[in-house]
Parts: structure tokens; sequence; C-alpha cells
């Protein structure tokens, strides 16, 4: 089958590697939907759709990208997309409030994934604190735990220990990540669809949740989920299996 799947991330602006981590499959395995070797299923096409913000019919060619049913992002939606990402808090703020009467309006293939958390924005405070909502359960620094409806606390902590670009903290259990990242701490995450090898992130794989550093294992040609304590083996991010990025982490607080 010819899909348009690199006509839509191209003008969506993701990098290949981005797009894989969106909608959850290994980067060798987007390469394939890409090049031809292999075409995704249903589910997981309307999922690139969505991500492109491109109709399905489009990826199958049968539709234009710039019909207006599809809800493609122009290049100057693309724009303000980048400088909406690039602006602080309050800034995002006045966006989104301006923005948010025309949300209606916007077409069904374009409407958020329930697959997709929609993490909110840290406060700064004009004290000099800032509030997070800090999560529970997708944090797991050891096992993994589902993350489908996580409990949260609101919590404050002094803008001088907040890392720039944090929007919401995590907290760790378990000691996989020790002695870096200690278990019962916060780690405090930046909403991010791939991280870099060797960065600690937050992960799904599979539905579970995981506190880990990405590596990308060039000898075995396998990506991995290392833990920092060395008792721990690594997880091993099979073909078939989907992995999202649901953000960067900064650092730390201990209690």
């Amino acid at each position: 089958m010819n899909l348009h799947i690199k006509e839509a991330r191209e003008r969506a602006g993701y990098s290949q590697k981005e797009l894989a981590d969106l909608v959850g499959v290994a980067p060798n395995t987007f390469h394939g939907y890409e090049s031809g070797k292999h075409d995704p299923k249903p589910g997981l096409l309307l999922l690139i759709a969505q991500a492109c913000h491109v109709s399905a019919d489009f990826l199958l060619g049968t539709a234009s990208p710039d019909a207006a049913s599809t809800g493609t992002v122009s290049d100057s939606g693309l724009r303000i997309g980048r400088l909406y990402d690039a602006a602080d808090p309050r800034d995002r703020l006045i966006v989104e409030t301006t923005l948010e009467p025309y949300e209606d309006k916007l077409p069904a293939e374009v409407s958020a994934s329930p697959a997709t958390l929609r993490f909110p924005k840290a406060k700064h405070r004009k004290d000099g604190f800032v509030e997070f909502k800090v999560y529970d359960q997708p944090a797991a620094a050891g096992l993994g735990n589902y993350i489908d409806a996580p409990d949260f606390q609101i919590e404050q902590y002094p803008a001088m220990i907040a890392p720039e670009g944090a929007e919401f903290g995590v907290r760790i259990s378990g000691d996989s990540m020790e002695p870096e990242i200690p278990n019962g701490c916060t780690v405090f995450v930046r909403p991010t669809p791939a991280v870099d090898p060797g960065d600690i992130g937050i992960f799904v794989l599979d539905g579970q949740a995981y506190c880990k550093k990405l590596v990308a294992d060039r000898s075995e040609r396998k990506t991995k989920l290392r833990s920092i304590n060395k008792e721990y083996d690594d997880i091993v991010v099979e073909d078939e299996s989907r992995l999202r990025t649901l953000g960067k982490v900064l650092g730390c607080y201990a209690i």
C-alpha cells in the first residue's frame, strides 16, 4: 500500500523518531511504515493521522491534505505552535484562553486521542513558589504502574529548585533509579514526545509506566529502558511493543 505517512509527518514538523514515540512504536518499525516495507494496523494509522493533523483518507492517498475537512495545520499554524512551546507559562495561558472558543470548530480527525494524556502547566506564583500537579502512578521506578487515571496532588516548590521547563511532577516508587533518583522523591518533568538516548524520562511501554534512562543499543539494534541501580536488568523495547514518551526528567526533589 502506498501510504503518505512521510509527507504527513514532514508537514507536521516531526522527526521520524518523534512521531514514532508519539504513536507508540519503535523507530525502526515506523521507518518500515514510511518505506512501504509493512503497513500499520488501522488503529495505528488513525493515531498517525491524528498526530499529524490530517485525515486517514489523506494517508491512504484518497484526499488532499489541504481539504478543509482534514484539519491540516498550515505553515502559519505550525509556526504559532512552535512559538507557543517557547513562550513562558503566562503567555501560553493567554493563547489558550484566546483560542479556546474555537475548539468546537475542529474536525473530528484532530480531536484528542483517548490515549493521549494532557498534562497541566505549572503555575508560577508571585510569592516565589511554583505549583505542580504531582502524579502518583506514572512513576514506579521498578516494575511500572498503569497510568490510565493517575492520582495527583497539588504541591508547591520554591522557584529556585524547580527546573526551568518543568510542567508537572511524578512521585517515584522503587529503588531502581537510586542513588540519582531516590525512592519516594518527586521528579520534575518537561512534557515532550521524545528524549535523546542517555536522557532519563517517563515512558509508557505496553501500558506500563516507567522512570528510566533511554538507551539505544546499536550493537543489538535495540532500544532499552535502563535503571541506574545495577541490580535491575534492562527492559528491552521489542519491535511489536508500544512505547510512548511522556516527558524528560529535569531533576528531582527528595523530602
